[in-house]
């Protein structure tokens, strides 16, 4: 996969043979897989020619698993890095099956040696467009360690108070103009929720101005009610 391919003994004797000077050495590379391999060696990098990157494209690296851990519930985010975890440890390993990945074993009893990891950090750092540290492996020796490093670079803080009321809003309002519903009676009963929540919102705010929600008359209620919707 990183583009060197092997030798038999014959053919690396005899390349030894043509060399004839201790500092050639004898490889045979796979160009094509180097080039695809997105981060070439530096000391092959005279022989393999690879497209200059290109600022642009690269800044919508990373939407992907950033905009999923968005979408998601927070108590679902750690899985989904998980996931992105197991699968690129099961490419650079070469398992069928990323689930077989126990997440608390460490990366060097699942079969890490020092070149995958490399390749293992590159991918996931492509992955997450940022540059990882080279010792991401060694500070952080299991998956189940990693998910906690990645998972607060990957989201965004969490509002709280006020904020995180209006963003809860926002969703819901995303929520409604996406939706479709055709059943008359879900239809009444999303209308319904939506009117006692801004009821309850309401009654609150009254609350607070020393309106007694308990003791008021049906007129007070309607009263206040036009009055939220400016209607007075």
């Amino acid at each position: 996969r990183s583009g060197v391919l092997p030798l038999g003994s014959t053919e690396g004797l005899a390349l030894f043979d043509a060399a004839g000077e201790p500092a050639m050495v004898p490889v045979k590379l796979d160009l094509t897989g180097l080039r695809a391999s997105g981060e070439v060696p530096a000391l092959l990098r005279s022989l393999v020619r690879t497209p200059a990157r290109r600022t642009a494209a690269s800044a919508h690296v990373g939407g992907g698993i950033v905009a999923a851990l968005a979408a998601a519930a927070p108590a679902d985010r750690p899985e989904l890095v998980l996931e992105l975890i197991r699968g690129h440890a099961a490419a650079v390993l070469g398992h069928g099956d990323a689930a077989e990945l126990s997440p608390d074993r460490r990366f060097q009893d699942l079969g890490f040696d020092s070149l995958i990891a490399v390749e293992f950090r590159n991918r996931i750092g492509a992955e997450i467009g940022q540059r990882l540290p080279a010792a991401l492996l060694f500070d952080y020796p299991t998956p189940a360690d990693l998910v906690d490093h990645l998972l607060p670079r990957l989201v965004a803080d969490e509002p709280t108070g006020p904020a995180a009321l209006l963003a809860d809003l926002d969703r819901l309002e995303r929520a409604l103009d996406e939706t479709t519903v055709d059943d008359e009676r879900l239809l009444r009963q999303i209308a319904g929720r939506l009117e006692v929540l801004r009821s309850r919102w309401a009654a609150g705010r009254q609350e607070e101005d020393g309106f007694d929600v308990e003791s008021a008359t049906d007129d007070d209620m309607f009263r206040m009610l036009d009055d939220e919707l400016g209607l007075n």
